[in-house]
């Protein structure tokens, strides 16, 4: 599957016979490269012997993205690439409660997910110094990117790196969330107030949907995915989060 965007250049899905649907594809993120990982001379980064650096870069700086050399050849390439997460959960499902008691009635809906990973699209492009419009804003945490003044960060530093454009566990999180979903608490009418007016039923009623969500994932909303895809679940980029809603009305019954 290509890249969600022509800026970046790595495929992030995989369909493979015996792997479940929805298998997304990438790097092993690391961290960034460290001071200690160069030799320096006049004011220069030389990496080590033994660090393996990305193949398309000529010039690998303290700061750049560092991924797993998975096949110990030296170099990082796409023969290093392998699952970093599974778009489809392990289960999903809901569960609802009613109550009734002395005319009023509540109804409650959760809902759940667990066991899929959200790609992050979106920190690629406001977590990143990769960036080809200027006029974009970044993500508050690029404040706690590498510098020279911070260099034990593992958010990549301000560059032009190809390293930049690759998929990698750096954007893979966990989906899993419960969610509640809808909440309804209506009261009826007692019959003998309403015989008088010749009305069989009265129910007052409010409602409200997606009232709060418990997730460790730190986009909008972990129930996404903007491509209508069986094969690329769980991709977030730009996807805007459900509302939260609320409704109150009247039911009469003549």
């Amino acid at each position: 599957n290509a890249a969600f965007d022509q800026n970046y250049i790595s495929p992030n899905y995989i369909a493979k016979i015996g792997y479940p649907i929805g298998m997304m594809y990438g790097y092993m993120y690391e961290g960034t490269y460290k001071l200690e990982d160069f030799n320096i001379s006049n004011g220069s980064y030389t990496l080590k012997s033994g660090i393996p650096r990305y193949i398309s870069e000529t010039n690998t700086k303290p700061g750049y993205p560092r991924y797993a050399d998975l096949n110990e050849d030296g170099v990082i390439d796409t023969k290093d690439q392998t699952f970093i997460g599974r778009g489809e959960p392990i289960h999903a499902g809901g569960i609802t409660n009613n109550f009734d008691y002395a005319g009023f009635d509540l109804s409650v809906f959760f809902q759940w997910s667990y066991g899929a990973d959200i790609l992050n699209a979106n920190r690629l492009l406001f977590e990143s110094g990769f960036n080809r419009r200027a006029n974009l804003n970044q993500f508050a945490s690029y404040v706690d990117r590498w510098t020279f003044e911070n260099p034990e960060s593992d958010i990549p530093r301000v560059s032009s790196s190809p390293s930049n454009t690759v998929f990698s566990t750096r954007v893979i999180e966990d989906g899993s969330y419960l969610r509640l979903k809808t909440v309804s608490l209506g009261y009826t009418l007692q019959k003998k107030i309403l015989e008088r007016y010749k009305i069989e039923k009265v129910r007052v009623f409010v409602s409200a949907q997606n009232l709060y969500t418990l997730t460790n994932f730190s986009g909008y909303d972990p129930e996404v995915s903007v491509r209508n895809s069986a094969i690329t679940p769980g991709l977030d980029f730009s996807a805007y989060p459900r509302a939260f809603t609320m409704n109150m009305g009247v039911n009469v019954v003549f």
